[in-house]
């Protein structure tokens, strides 16, 4: 699936900014719609998969916000999406934590909604955490038996979010919306959940007792409102982790690295050095 673009400018008149992030700024341009504007060093690649895979999503009847075209000219590269109008879920859950339970059952449907869908043209997951295991700091011993591994995992051809997280998803008035879909990939939805459960855990946010309490009590409350996946979960589980590696924020690490180190032990892997 390729994205239907032109070259049209944009009128910066109407750019209202709504949010940034470290990819992208998003503004809203009017008639209930937003424009992600793509930072320069965004590969071209990575706009288009993320097109794409909103777009496979959309089709599929998955909630997300569709995108409508391609926009490019001397202000960047851009996508035109329809305004989703809500709090993000980590901005309601604070807000209203008494109904956290409720948003993470909400939360855990959509992800099995995007999970049903079928992927054959996006990039393989089980590729990209090759790349961030050969690229990131393992090496000698263990990169090989996390290499065997994850070769002996299997392909996997469902749609996967890659990042799916308590901030990119919108609670709208006809409930949760998934958007940000640079990272996708088809694979194990397996693999994708227990990402999803990482960034819970360990994802950039407040790291006092009392929150870390809550991103436990949460990622757990999550995996069983998802429901058990058959499938080699200690394997995912230790190639996953040892992919992050690569690009995460030290971020709750003694724990993390307790975590991994668990992981690796359940699934017959060699210590990290």
């Amino acid at each position: 699936m390729t994205a239907a673009r032109r070259v049209s400018p944009i009128n910066k008149r109407v750019l209202e900014p709504i949010a940034a992030g470290a990819s992208a700024r998003v503004c809203r341009i009017g008639a209930g719609r937003v424009v992600k504007i793509f930072h320069a060093a965004v590969s071209e690649e990575m706009i288009a998969r993320e097109f794409a895979a909103a777009a496979l999503a959309g089709d599929a009847g998955v909630p997300v916000a569709r995108p409508l075209e391609r926009l490019e000219d001397e202000t960047g590269r851009a996508i035109v999406y329809p305004e989703i109008v809500g709090p993000t879920l980590m901005q309601d859950m604070r807000r209203r934590p008494l109904g956290a339970a409720r948003r993470l059952l909400e939360m855990a449907g959509l992800q099995r909604q995007i999970h049903d869908c079928a992927a054959p043209g996006l990039r393989s997951l089980r590729d990209v955490l090759r790349t961030d295991i050969v690229y990131g700091p393992v090496e000698g011993v263990l990169e090989a038996a996390a290499l065997d591994l994850l070769d002996r995992l299997p392909e996997g051809d469902r749609l996967l979010h890659g990042d799916f997280h308590i901030r990119n998803i919108i609670v709208s008035a006809q409930g949760p919306v998934a958007i940000d879909w640079s990272k996708a990939a088809r694979g194990d939805p397996l693999a994708d959940l227990l990402r999803t459960e990482m960034l819970m855990r360990f994802g950039e946010g407040p790291q006092d007792w009392i929150t870390n309490a809550a991103r436990d009590w949460a990622a757990g409350h999550y995996a069983r409102c998802y429901g058990r996946l058959a499938g080699d979960m200690a394997g995912w589980r230790a190639v996953v982790a040892l992919a992050w590696l690569r690009a995460r924020a030290p971020t709750r690490q003694r724990a993390f690295m307790a975590y991994l180190a668990r992981a690796l032990a359940a699934a017959g892997l060699p210590p990290l050095e």
